[in-house]
């Protein structure tokens, strides 16, 4: 009889042991994140690959037309270009879309090709310039003749890349977009007069184009 009363009391035991609840302050470690525990704030979220705003919409259908332009090197024509801002006037920075409809097939790797020859034609010098190289080659798809390539940027700095009228994807820093932009609108472009006819004949900021250089075979 004691031993059935002493083994009663032992499965009663181990049964309230396995189904214990926890501690209150286990439980508190144990549903609550460290930062509630601690009473400190979590850490911000890093802002280097910031989505693209809202206001980063195509906008060549809606803004005004400030100028456009043709390449021609030599005897190719290699695209037409146009310039749109929301007032259709140049005012020297974003916002603005810079619109390409290229006129001949160009291989993907040759756009960063001529991107990264510009960029060193303008003295331009960043310490992630060649990670822009690699992630360009990325974004970007081979042109075949036809095909529209728009770049936008925004006053905040933030750019992105449209592909026949899809949004294509954006470099996520916003020290490339005015780089990028510049190789077309800065007054050291390598090509002062393409400069000059997008940002409009009448604009005082054409008189900062300097004088034409001699083309060699360069797409942009």
């Amino acid at each position: 009889m004691k031993i059935s009363i002493l083994l009663l009391v032992s499965l009663l035991v181990t049964k309230v042991a396995l189904g214990a609840d926890p501690a209150p302050g286990d439980a508190l470690r144990a549903s609550d994140p460290p930062s509630a525990a601690t009473g400190q704030s979590p850490p911000a979220a890093d802002q280097s690959g910031r989505s693209i705003t809202a206001d980063m919409a195509l906008a060549t259908d809606v803004w005004p037309l400030v100028g456009e332009a043709r390449l021609k090197v030599l005897i190719w024509e290699v695209y037409d270009s146009a310039l749109f801002t929301p007032s259709g006037h140049w005012q020297g920075d974003a916002p603005y879309r810079l619109s390409l409809h290229y006129l001949r097939n160009i291989p993907a790797a040759k756009l960063v090709e001529e991107t990264e020859k510009a960029w060193r034609e303008q003295g331009r010098n960043h310490r992630r310039l060649n990670e822009w190289l690699g992630l360009l080659g990325d974004l970007w798809p081979d042109i075949t003749e036809g095909d529209n390539l728009v770049f936008g940027l925004n006053e905040l700095g933030d750019s992105a890349f449209w592909f026949n009228g899809s949004p294509l994807g954006s470099i996520e820093d916003r020290d490339f977009g005015p780089l990028f932009g510049g190789i077309w609108l800065d007054p050291d472009t390598p090509r002062p007069e393409l400069r000059a006819q997008l940002i409009g004949p009448t604009s005082k900021l054409a008189k900062n184009s300097q004088p034409e250089q001699t083309l060699a075979v360069a797409l942009f």
